[in-house]
């Protein structure tokens, strides 16, 4: 039989102190608010080896010998981007495109609005991971009454809400991904050289930070998403 033990050790605490219960099965806050803890969560982590395997993958992609065997396959890569064009595929009005000059000052800027949008989403990331020792955004998964026995789930979210809100991230992000991944295709046109380096910093930045977007927009909405209304707007 299954059993489950659960205790006021969620946030905020009923108790001045928050209570430390590693072998719980589920924390509740002071508002009667109740979540397992198995769903504790490291986002964080996660963004990092997300955001190192999409690198890695870039930079397979970039080279001559994947490149080549696409083409074998397909006719993937027949549409790459010249570097007449590189700046508009990146966006002309897109900080990324910086990363083509040979000018400090453009690389400088370029490197700021990177870092800057990094941290927000880092922010967004952190803060949607569960962790019952201090406040986060997350939203608890059930209502457990003190009168009651039985707990009531809370997430009203339909596969309907998640099915819109796909398509919505997808109209508004896919089309970045897809001109980062396009650049970052054409690095191999330059060889080993200055040109190369920037296209590809350039089109990794402009594809990564696209799908580091997308990725705390789905764990955003994870932890704080309780209905389609919420999980859609």
């Amino acid at each position: 039989t299954k059993s489950s033990f659960i205790a006021d050790c969620g946030s905020p605490s009923v108790f001045d102190i928050p209570l430390d219960c590693p072998s719980c099965t589920m924390c509740c806050n002071s508002k009667q608010e109740c979540d397992a803890k198995e769903s504790k969560s490291n986002y964080g982590m996660w963004a990092a080896v997300y955001v190192g395997s999409l690198v890695f993958a870039l930079l397979l992609a970039s080279t001559r010998y994947i490149k080549k065997s696409f083409k074998c396959i397909c006719n993937f890569g027949q549409n790459v981007a010249s570097s007449a064009n590189q700046y508009h595929t990146i966006g002309k009005d897109s900080a990324y495109c910086f990363f083509l000059s040979n000018r400090f000052t453009a690389w400088f800027l370029g490197i700021g609005v990177l870092a800057t949008q990094a941290l927000c989403f880092g922010f967004f990331i952190d803060e949607a991971s569960l962790n019952f020792e201090s406040d986060r955004i997350w939203s608890y998964t059930y209502i457990c009454s003190r009168n009651n026995l039985i707990c009531r789930n809370n997430s009203d979210v339909t596969a309907f809400g998640w099915i819109v809100f796909t398509l919505f991230a997808l109209v508004y992000l896919v089309c970045d991904m897809l001109n980062g991944l396009k650049i970052v295709w054409g690095v191999s046109e330059h060889g080993l050289s200055r040109k190369g380096f920037q296209t590809f910093i350039g089109g990794c930045s402009l594809f990564v930070i696209t799908a580091l977007a997308l990725y705390a927009t789905v764990v955003y909405n994870v932890s704080a998403s309780r209905s389609n209304l919420e999980m859609i707007f």
